[in-house]
């Protein structure tokens, strides 16, 4: 699993970059920092009693994969295009705090071609989920194709 300095170093990588634009990963990644490591990105009215910081075991991760994954693939399977991306975004971060390992075996989740869903198949097949009880089986890349 990642570390706090990992977390906070990815942050300030996706901060330098283009691919995270609207700050979703980054926002993500913040909600497994400490209070004391968050702090910089809170609201100055939060306080450490408030915080809520998300388990970061490898099962608690695998868990919050595996409960998205319906939603996920209802956004891809509609063609929403924002909601779908983000949802990209989601298992991009997931699986880079499960470690090397895992984006090794996952690869690159930037491809969006058919809103994430050869992406959302490599996930369920990752996670022992069957992609069939989810996918719709059409391949677009806009509503109106």
């Amino acid at each position: 699993m990642r570390t706090q300095k990992e977390i906070l170093n990815k942050i300030e990588q996706l901060s330098n970059s283009s691919q995270d634009f609207f700050g979703f990963m980054r926002s993500d990644l913040v909600g497994y920092l400490t209070f004391k490591n968050a702090r910089p990105f809170l609201n100055p009215e939060v306080t450490a009693k408030q915080w809520d910081q998300k388990p970061q075991t490898y099962e608690d991760i695998r868990k919050e994969m595996i409960d998205y994954m319906g939603f996920a693939w209802e956004k891809a399977n509609n063609c929403r295009g924002i909601s779908a991306a983000r949802s990209m975004n989601h298992y991009t971060i997931w699986i880079w705090l499960l470690g090397d390992s895992a984006v090794a075996e996952m690869g690159d989740l930037g491809d969006y071609q058919y809103y994430g869903k050869d992406n959302l198949v490599k996930l369920c097949n990752f996670l022992g989920i069957d992609p069939n009880g989810f996918d719709d089986g059409i391949r677009v890349n806009s509503e109106d194709e």
